[in-house]
């Protein structure tokens, strides 16, 4: 009789710690499926952040160079080359 009871209390014990590894095996599932869309969200975003630094370094560039200043003296302040037409 007693063999019995131990037998049941060992089938009941394997049980619970089956289903609380079933239930941890399923929680960390769902972890991994949200940390794989948190990766690819985070992927996404750093793609977006690497070409705007490609656009503020040629923007920055343009900037830097004569070609922006002689836009820029030609559209804001007016100025033009020697023998130059400026037509609005």
């Amino acid at each position: 009789m007693r063999d019995s009871k131990t037998v049941k209390w060992i089938s009941v014990i394997c049980a619970v710690l089956m289903f609380a590894l079933l239930c941890v095996l399923i929680f960390q599932f769902v972890r991994i499926a949200n940390l794989k869309q948190k990766e690819k969200q985070l992927s996404n975003n750093l793609s977006q952040l690497e070409n705007q630094i490609i656009d503020y370094t040629n923007e920055s560039n343009y900037i830097r160079s004569s070609e922006y200043l002689e836009d820029y003296a030609r559209e804001v302040l007016g100025w033009g080359k020697n023998n130059e037409m400026y037509f609005d």
